[in-house]
């Protein structure tokens, strides 16, 4: 069996790859930084410095690339895009109550 390939965690868009990425690589469809907290699987909004891993130093901008060592590339289900986002269904929630105003 093939391994699995690697997705963009904001457009779901296939990378091509199984590996990790680099600290500059970018999403080919929609220019995300791919080594950044919001595509790591140890980032948790609700943990201390908003990452499951104890060692983590603080991120202040967690869709920007940066030099996390303990960096792991979050699996992304085939279909799925975007990370689970409470905001967004917040928002959808408000445009549909408010769709006939």
């Amino acid at each position: 069996m093939p391994p699995p390939h690697a997705r963009c965690p904001l457009c779901g868009a296939d990378l091509g790859h199984a590996g990790q990425p680099g600290r500059r690589d970018q999403c080919p469809a929609c220019l995300a930084d791919l080594h950044a907290c919001h595509a790591c699987r140890f980032h948790d909004p609700r943990a201390h410095n908003q990452c499951r891993e104890p060692k983590a130093e603080w991120q202040p901008k967690r869709d920007r690339a940066n030099f996390c060592d303990l960096f792991e590339l979050a699996e992304q289900p085939a279909g799925k895009t975007g990370a689970p986002d409470r905001e967004t269904d917040r928002q959808r929630q408000l445009d549909d109550l408010f769709k006939n105003f």
